[in-house]
């Protein structure tokens, strides 16, 4: 006799149930080890006209530029020495395609004094920043699929290219690589604060520095954890639709450039990008900080897909199984 009782989980159960069973065996984690060398991150730093304004700080009052620089260059002092660090710029260092420092080992002498020379002028192009940022990220995560991937924007202002941004964020917030922003001295929340994976005020020099300083800490800690429960915690603290989301996520990400790999993606990002999200922002992306999974050439490999829907085709037969037993 057929057993016709409806079946136990909703999709969203059978969501977290199988990112669990992925997390348990090793399908979507990073390796167990885990050293500075996980740690990559860009920092977008704007350095607009803006930017010459003055914000509260320890001195009174100091251009907005200087607070940010001298939070930056406390930071660089103590990442760890094989951290991969970039800094980026909307304005500067146009011979150089705007990066200040290019995205690589930590040279840290090398760095601060980079990071002294920033100078502010000009508009602020976050969109094709961000998407300049993200293509680096992806290029070097192709070649080193492992490790905490971040994109930290700091900005004092709206985006002049809004355009190219609403075109562009879909693709890049889907890729697995966290984008933090850094909102300074604003009068009003940045538009990025409802759609980046962690979004954090910085309306004076202490708060810009506690910032910068939670979000490297946050990338330098990434890479480890103590034990597998944290990741099952993770998975059935997620919303349902974040949960739907995750998966999706993790049977599509890409190590291609931007508007590349996902047409569709980018062709709907208008209609999406302007949709305030509701709920408080996670600090965690749909795979944050998680590699492209598979064996074989870095970045691709089999399809994740297809493991994913085995996982869920041996789960169906189990509990049809189980079912069975018990009806007898």
């Amino acid at each position: 006799m057929i057993d016709r009782t409806p079946f136990p989980w909703s999709l969203t159960e059978w969501v977290r149930i199988t990112l669990a069973i992925g997390l348990s065996l090793g399908l979507i984690v990073r390796p167990k080890t885990s050293d500075a060398s996980d740690s990559v991150v860009v920092v977008l730093l704007d350095d607009s006209g803006s930017m010459r304004e003055q914000m509260r700080s320890e001195q009174g009052r100091e251009p907005r530029m200087s607070v940010a620089k001298t939070a930056l260059a406390r930071v660089v002092k103590q990442l760890p020495e094989q951290t991969q660090f970039g800094l980026l710029l909307m304005n500067g260092a146009r011979e150089r395609g705007g990066w200040m420092i290019p995205l690589g080992s930590l040279n840290r002498s090398s760095a601060l004094a980079q990071i002294e020379n920033v100078r502010p002028d000009g508009g602020t192009p976050l969109g094709q920043s961000m998407k300049t940022a993200m293509d680096e990220l992806l290029a070097l995560r192709g070649k080193t699929p492992y490790g905490d991937y971040r994109l930290l924007v700091v900005t004092d202002g709206e985006a002049t290219d809004r355009n190219v941004l609403n075109t562009y964020l879909p693709d890049m917030l889907a890729r697995g690589v966290v984008v933090d922003v850094i909102g300074v001295d604003m009068k009003s929340e940045h538009s990025l604060a409802t759609k980046a994976h962690s979004y954090r005020k910085a309306n004076d020099a202490a708060s810009f520095a506690k910032a910068l300083n939670e979000i490297f800490a946050e990338s330098n800690s990434a890479g480890s954890s103590d034990n597998a429960l944290a990741d099952f915690d993770l998975i059935a603290g997620l919303p349902d639709e974040f949960a739907t989301e995750s998966l999706k996520a993790l049977t599509s990400v890409s190590n291609d450039q931007i508007a590349e790999a996902r047409p569709n993606a980018i062709a709907a990002a208008p209609s999406t990008i302007d949709t305030p999200a509701s709920g408080p922002v996670s600090s965690y992306g749909p795979v944050a900080g998680q590699p492209p999974v598979g064996s074989g050439e870095p970045g691709k490999g089999p399809s994740f897909g297809f493991i994913i829907g085995g996982i869920i085709f041996i789960i169906f037969v189990l509990s049809r199984l189980l079912k069975s037993k018990r009806a007898r």
